[in-house]
């Protein structure tokens, strides 16, 4: 089986290498289904059988694979958007030494004389 890359992934040394291991795997892959298709433990099962039930394992992987890539995809997206949302407002209350906090005259006005200064 030959596996044409373009142009453009084989440029870096990342996509080289990811080109050299899907063609590796898909050589793989095909060993493994030759050595199971014809294989003499599995000799009884008629050869109908073998070649459905492969191809019915390989369609399992690729879709345990497929919606593994889409739970990250949405597991990104959500860190993605959790992270863009803005901070919640900090709605705590000035104690009692916080001065500076904007709501501390308001909550202890015993604390302030008429002209809003502080005792």
């Amino acid at each position: 089986m030959i596996t044409s890359a373009s142009s453009t992934s084989s440029r870096t040394p990342f996509g080289k290498s990811s080109v050299r291991a899907a063609v590796r795997l898909g050589r793989l892959v095909n060993q493994l289904e030759t050595g199971i298709l014809h294989s003499r433990v599995l000799a009884a099962v008629p050869f109908k059988y073998r070649q459905i039930g492969f191809q019915s394992l390989k369609v399992m992987f690729v879709i345990a694979a497929a919606s593994v890539a889409i739970l990250l995809a949405i597991g990104m997206i959500a860190v993605w958007v959790i992270t863009a949302l803005p901070d919640p407002v900090d709605e705590e209350e000035p104690g009692i030494h916080e001065v500076s906090h904007p709501q501390h005259q308001i909550k202890y006005p015993e604390l302030y004389d008429d002209n809003g200064t502080l005792r």
